[in-house]
C-alpha cells in the first residue's frame, strides 16, 4: 500500500507541470483576495484543501473497488493493466489516431459548471472550500490515472491515502500557478508540459514492475500466494474426524 500513496504523490507532483502548463485562467477565475500575498495564499489554501478533500472521497469509493478485484485474486494484473493505460494516456497526443475515443463525463462537467457559475455570484463564507471540492469532480485524466492508481491499494483507507497525496502532491503547481500565472509565458507553459509524458512514463513503467512480481524491494516487492482451505472442506475434516472418534469409541 505504501508504493500505491508514493504513486499517487508522485502523480500529483507530476500534474503540477500539467497544471502550471495548462491551467493558468482556472487559477485566475478562484476568487482569491489579493490584497496581499498573505491573503492569496490563505485563500489558494482554502480553495484547494477542498479539491483534495474531493479527491480523498473519491479515493474511499475506488478503495472498495480495489478490495472486490483483490478478492479475486487479479490484482497483479490490474497494476500491470494500468501501467500499459499510464504509459498510454502521457503520449495520449501522439497515438490518438489509433486510439478508440472514451469519454467518461456522464453530464458531470454541465452539473459541476451551473453549480460553480451559482457558486461564485454567492457570497458564503465557505465559497472558496466547496468550489475546490466541485472543481476536484470536474474530469480529468490526471484525476482517472491516479485513481487507478488508488484502486490498487486494495482496500477503502489505502484508495483514499493514495488519492489525499495525490491532491497534496499538486498543491505547489496550484499554489504557484496562482501567484505567476500572469507572468508565465506560453512558451514556458509549453516546455513545462513537455516534460509530463517522459515522468507518466517512467511511473508507468513501475506500476508494470509492480505486478511482474519481480521480488525487487520497494519496486516491485514478491508476494506469496498461500493456499487457502474453504471454511466447508475444514467443516468436512472435522465431521470426519468426530465419526472416526465415534467410531472408534462403538469399538
Amino acid at each position: 500500500m505504501e508504493l500505491v500513496i508514493l504513486g499517487g504523490l508522485i502523480l500529483g507532483l507530476t500534474s503540477n507541470l500539467h497544471c502550471i502548463g495548462m491551467c493558468g485562467p482556472i487559477a485566475l477565475a478562484v476568487p482569491v483576495k489579493r490584497t496581499n500575498n498573505l491573503t492569496i495564499l490563505r485563500d489558494s489554501l482554502t480553495y484547494n484543501l477542498g479539491r483534495v478533500l474531493t479527491y480523498g472521497l473519491l479515493g474511499l469509493l475506488i478503495g472498495s473497488i480495489g478490495i472486490t478485484v483483490e478478492t479475486f485474486g487479479v490484482m497483479q494484473w490490474i497494476s500491470i493493466i494500468a501501467g500499459i493505460v499510464l504509459i498510454l494516456f502521457a503520449w495520449r497526443k501522439y497515438i490518438s489516431g489509433f486510439l478508440p475515443v472514451i469519454k467518461l463525463d456522464f453530464g458531470l462537467t454541465m452539473f459541476v459548471s451551473r453549480s460553480i457559475g451559482k457558486l461564485m455570484k454567492s457570497k458564503s463564507a465557505f465559497k472558496l472550500p466547496t468550489l475546490g471540492m466541485l472543481n476536484g469532480l470536474l474530469p480529468c485524466g490526471m484525476v482517472y490515472v491516479a485513481l487507478g492508481n488508488a484502486m490498487l491499494a486494495g482496500s477503502m483507507t489505502g484508495g483514499m491515502l493514495a488519492m489525499l497525496a495525490f491532491g497534496i502532491g499538486t498543491i505547489p503547481g496550484m499554489l504557484f500557478v496562482t501567484f505567476m500565472a500572469n507572468r508565465l509565458t506560453p512558451s514556458v507553459r509549453f516546455k513545462l508540459s513537455k516534460a509530463v509524458p517522459y515522468v507518466l512514463t517512467i511511473l508507468g513503467f513501475l506500476v508494470i514492475a509492480r505486478g511482474m512480481n519481480l521480488g525487487i524491494p520497494f519496486i516491485s516487492p514478491k508476494i506469496e500466494m498461500a493456499k487457502q482451505v474453504t471454511a466447508n472442506h475444514d467443516d468436512e475434516k472435522e465431521i470426519t474426524m468426530s465419526c472416526c472418534h465415534s467410531k472408534n469409541n462403538c469399538d
